[in-house]
């Protein structure tokens, strides 16, 4: 392109109402979102994706028979101070990486020439299932809640499977509203989140301490391994223990999705991501020991109300209508406004990769909107597949689990590719000055990142409990493999001819 050519393109992606970036290899002009977040907005969607401090109690149920609570608070300990590693292998790149395709655009650059193009596109669609299957269980999770409160207020109302579909469909309209029409007002919301979910949590702490009688021992909380799992060994137990941690501490590249959104993203980015999930993984500490001292009917938790473990414990422990409605209340609120940050990255994400021709109807799905430079056609279609997946929890509550349990092996693979890349070149793409420069322990930290996923990949594949059946088997490395399978027939039938690897631009 010539010098003249590139000064246009460059002067129009300034001017002021225009939705554009600029490839700083080619000059070309390309379109894009506007900046409708700041730092604080962005900290908001990242932190109240994973909603920690109030997540953490829906893993209850998954704990109880699988090591119980020494397992849930050691677990959660490791897993959450080791994935910290790999959100700062993330983190850098995105400083100096900046691209709403994260770590789409980050294998494109560092991988080898010869496979940047094809690990660019596997890495796109397993990050597009990852948060296809989180955004999902957001939404249910958030109908589970909202029914396990009716029932609380009302014992002798029985709930069907259709229930909490319409009540799921609702919140993915919901979710949509905010991103969508909604969306001036989406980031002081967002704003706000940070402080309610940490309020909402300090109040359900203490509302625990004070009411729940009696409290369970220190032997009980950090020593008495339970194991109904069938495993002999409470070693493998406490490996497939450790979902809690992989889960409440994680989805670091949500705010890299957001780089062409936010005014400087080579530093706004990184410094949500630390930031978050430094935040995330502190708060989940002292509310796992809140949950787990003040148990007051252990039985209970395993046929709770609404299938909501939390909501059990809410019951069982405040021994108080008031102030369970209360709690509950403040539980649902944070899982609807994590239902918003949910859809908001995946929308992100399917759009990034569209751009790229890496997806069906790419032209479609790449579209901005004129008057309020959103991508609504990916925003509209990312609800309506969530509201067709959620389907499965009329006819298979199985196939719903097994495509959840895909999401974060899914989400960690997508981790490692890049930084594994990044490995291969040495960090010679890295080695210039940069915002969030890991330096000398760059090495170390990646290493750590890498063998701690195919760590990790490992123990996710595990069956919880043995001996194994249809019925309890764990069948996500299945659905890993059908997602590959899945991007490999859209490769073929579309994809091989047309997608393009994510390029650098010029965010600022």
């Amino acid at each position: 392109m010539s010098n003249s050519s590139q000064e246009k393109n460059l002067e129009k992606a300034g001017s002021p109402g225009t939705s554009t970036v600029v490839d700083v290899g080619t000059g070309d002009v390309r379109e894009a979102p506007v900046k409708h977040f700041n730092l604080w907005s962005t900290l908001g969607i990242a932190f109240s994706l994973t909603s920690t401090p109030i997540a953490i109690g829906t893993y209850l149920s998954v704990i109880i028979g699988v090591g119980g609570s020494p397992v849930f608070f050691f677990g959660y300990l490791l897993a959450g101070a080791m994935d910290l590693f790999v959100c700062l292998s993330l983190a850098e790149m995105a400083a100096v990486l900046p691209n709403s395709s994260g770590q789409i655009h980050w294998t494109a650059v560092l991988a080898p020439q010869k496979y940047a193009r094809g690990l660019s596109y596997v890495v796109g669609w397993l990050t597009v299932a990852g948060y296809f299957f989180w955004t999902s269980a957001a939404f249910l999770i958030t109908s589970q809640l909202i029914w396990a409160l009716v029932q609380i207020c009302q014992e002798t109302f029985v709930t069907h499977p259709w229930h909490f579909y319409v009540v799921y469909v609702a919140i993915a309209l919901m979710s949509l509203l905010a991103n969508g029409p909604l969306i001036r007002l989406y980031p002081y919301m967002l704003k706000g989140s940070v402080v309610y979910i940490n309020a909402g949590a300090l109040f359900v702490m203490i509302a625990l301490l004070a009411r729940s009688s009696p409290k369970q021992s220190a032997e009980y909380v950090f020593v008495d391994i339970v194991n109904l799992t069938g495993w002999k060994s409470n070693g493998v137990v406490f490996f497939i223990g450790m979902l809690p941690g992989l889960t409440a501490v994680n989805g670091f590249d949500c705010a890299a999705h957001m780089a062409e959104e936010v005014p400087n993203p080579k530093r706004d980015v990184p410094q949500v991501m630390v930031l978050s999930a430094i935040a995330s993984a502190i708060a989940g500490v002292p509310m796992i020991l809140v949950y787990m001292f003040c148990i007051t009917n252990t039985d209970n938790l395993l046929t709770p109300v609404g299938g909501q473990p939390v909501a059990q414990l809410m019951v069982d422990s405040l021994n108080s209508l008031a102030l369970t409605v209360i709690c509950m209340i403040i539980f649902i609120l944070t899982f609807a406004c994590c239902s918003f940050t949910m859809l908001t990255t995946w929308s992100r994400v399917w759009w990034s990769l569209a751009r790229e021709n890496g997806t069906p109807m790419p032209r479609l799905m790449a579209r901005i909107d004129d008057k309020t430079s959103l991508p609504y056609n990916s925003l509209i279609f990312a609800t309506v597949a969530c509201s067709l997946v959620g389907l499965l929890e009329l006819g298979s509550n199985l196939a719903l689990n097994a495509i959840l349990g895909g999401a974060i092996i899914c989400i960690f693979i997508s981790y490692a590719v890049p930084i594994t890349c990044l490995l291969i070149n040495r960090r010679k793409a890295f080695a210039e000055k940069h915002y969030f420069d890991l330096g000398r322990t760059g090495m170390a930290i990646n290493i750590i990142s890498v063998v701690w996923i195919a760590f990790v990949f490992v123990w996710l594949c595990f069956p919880l409990y043995v001996p194994y059946s249809n019925s309890n088997m764990n069948w996500a490395i299945v659905v890993f493999f059908g997602i590959l399978a899945l991007s490999g027939l859209n490769w073929v039938a579309f994809s091989r001819t047309r997608f393009t690897v994510p390029v650098t631009i010029d965010t600022e």
